[in-house]
């Protein structure tokens, strides 16, 4: 069941939630069991949800969505720019889900407060829900760097305002991708676009500067690093990806940044993107600006109920917070002092949140970080999270021109702990096992890993 934003009264502890609409009162599903409150429904919130039922098909679960669609793969978004896609290709699951596993969704719904001691949460719109386990999913949110935009007129410059995550939708042409929004508004703008610039080198800007420079756009990449990927590449490996990314159309300018951005205004007010400039000094024309330079953990709102908060809520490996009978799991949660932030983390951390908060005890196990790049013509995968200038490093390596493959394996201490290949990657899986098993270099060889 997938209700809308109209609902405006409060969800109490009865047989039978019922949610007030302007017009009409629709019933839900009869449980009588616990409440179990979710609060975000990214994959995280998806598989804790999935979990809860599995263990206690008596609970009400209530999952809550600041968008107004149901669960989709994030990870398609770039694949937005030019159409939507298929259904079947961008939710996670059919809205029969909800229906078969009697969760009830309420999209467009966002929190704004939790009181832990009265376990209730308030939403925007002044609606409360009880719960007697709540599960905090609320992901992560794009970093956007303060940065000046000049306002000119005829020439002249006639305002500076000062750009930051809160505002960046108000100025033409200003764009970031982190929900299904903003590649619907991105689409409008490249029909009417012929030069976009990205600010971020990593993973999501390069695969936004891929998908970019598909819709037939000239496109240049600002990396403030000397190197792409420097988390997930050496600098050899690195050097092959950038002379890749070149070979398919991509501008790059590394070791520079963007200075401020400047929009031109007519007599009437309306305001036209320009041009960026870069603290080198160069000045490029554009129509489109896409920030791509890193997430923060949506963590506000436990830090404001007084839970725990570091870069992201802090939990243990069973997903428990600071607070009594609250999760979080996905891109918010902080363990062992690291935000994981990637798409296999936050399932399996949804999946742990679930279990436990339905009555059970399974721990995070954990994962080896992980990476696979498709775009711009090349098949990169990173695993293993290392400083690739380590001096305290052994390689084992395999190079084919010819074929242009180019596999490298890291041990420490004679124990493999990080691996790149870039063009075949079939042995990926293999390089991920060895690392959990911390093979040795005899037995990596052994594994045929290269």
């Amino acid at each position: 069941m997938t209700t809308g934003r109209s609902a405006v009264v409060v969800f109490m502890r009865m047989k039978q939630i019922r949610i007030h609409f302007k017009e009409e009162i629709m019933s839900v599903y009869q449980k009588d069991g616990k409440v179990y409150l979710i609060i975000g429904n990214g994959p995280a919130g998806h598989f804790a949800a999935g979990e809860i039922r599995k263990k206690d098909p008596d609970g009400r679960i209530i999952i809550t969505g600041r968008e107004k669609e149901r669960t989709y793969l994030r990870t398609q978004l770039a694949e937005c720019f030019s159409a939507e896609l298929p259904e079947d290709k961008f939710y996670m699951v059919k809205e029969e889900w909800y229906e078969k596993n009697e969760v009830e969704q309420i999209l467009s719904m966002e929190a704004s407060s939790i009181d832990k001691e009265d376990k209730v949460v308030t939403f925007k719109d002044g609606s409360q829900i009880h719960y007697d386990k709540l599960i905090i999913a609320t992901g992560s949110y794009n970093f956007i760097p303060p940065v000046d935009v000049e306002i000119r007129r005829n020439g002249k410059t006639v305002d500076v305002m000062k750009v930051d995550r809160t505002n960046f939708r108000n100025y033409d042409g200003l764009f970031s991708i982190r929900e299904h929004h903003d590649t619907i508004a991105l689409q409008k703008r490249i029909r009417a676009s012929k030069q976009a610039v990205v600010i971020g080198g990593g993973l999501l800007g390069l695969e936004a500067a891929w998908s970019l420079k598909k819709c037939g756009l000239d496109v240049t990449v600002i990396e403030f690093f000397n190197r792409l990927l420097p988390r997930q590449l050496d600098e050899e490996s690195s050097e092959v990806l950038k002379n890749m990314a070149l070979a398919s159309g991509v501008k790059l300018i590394l070791e520079d940044s963007l200075e401020s951005i400047t929009i031109e205004e007519d007599e009437d007010g309306n305001q036209n993107l320009a041009s960026v400039r870069l603290q080198g000094g160069d000045t490029l024309d554009c129509q489109i600006v896409l920030f791509s330079v890193g997430v923060r953990s949506r963590a506000a709102l436990a830090a404001e109920a007084g839970i725990e908060v570091n870069k992201g809520i802090v939990v243990n490996t069973r997903m428990e917070t600071s607070a009594e009978d609250i999760y979080a799991c996905g891109d918010v949660a902080e363990i062992n002092n690291f935000v994981y932030g990637t798409w296999p983390s936050a399932l399996s951390m949804g999946r742990v949140a679930g279990i436990n908060a339905a009555g059970g005890d399974l721990k995070f196990p954990p994962m080896v970080l992980s990476t696979m790049f498709t775009s711009m013509n090349a098949k990169v995968f990173s695993a293993g999270n290392v400083d690739f200038c380590d001096p305290g490093l052994d390689i084992l390596e395999h190079k084919s021109v010819k074929k242009g493959e180019y596999k490298k394996l890291f041990f420490r201490d004679d124990k493999l702990v990080a691996g790149i290949l870039l063009g075949d990657t079939k042995r990926s899986t293999r390089i991920v096992k060895g690392i959990e098993d911390g093979y040795t270099e005899e037995e990596a060889l052994k594994a045929d890993i290269l």
